[in-house]
């Protein structure tokens, strides 16, 4: 399985990856017969802040 380190200067497909992570994580809790998280998305949108350069900026690992 890959991880977010795979994906470090690649923006899109990690964007993709953490899409495909929260699309699963819903699926799952909706499995389980729990409720929504709402802080799920927050979290997921955190972690591609967390690695993604800002516009016109650079981060370790990009390009």
């Amino acid at each position: 399985m890959a991880s977010l380190v795979e994906f470090a200067g690649r923006g899109e497909l990690l964007v993709a990856y953490l899409g495909d992570w929260y699309r699963l994580g819903v699926d799952e809790r909706k499995r389980r017969g729990l409720s929504p998280d709402p802080g799920m998305e927050l979290r997921h949108l955190g972690w591609l802040d967390m690695v993604l350069p800002a516009q016109g900026e650079q981060r370790n690992g990009d390009a």
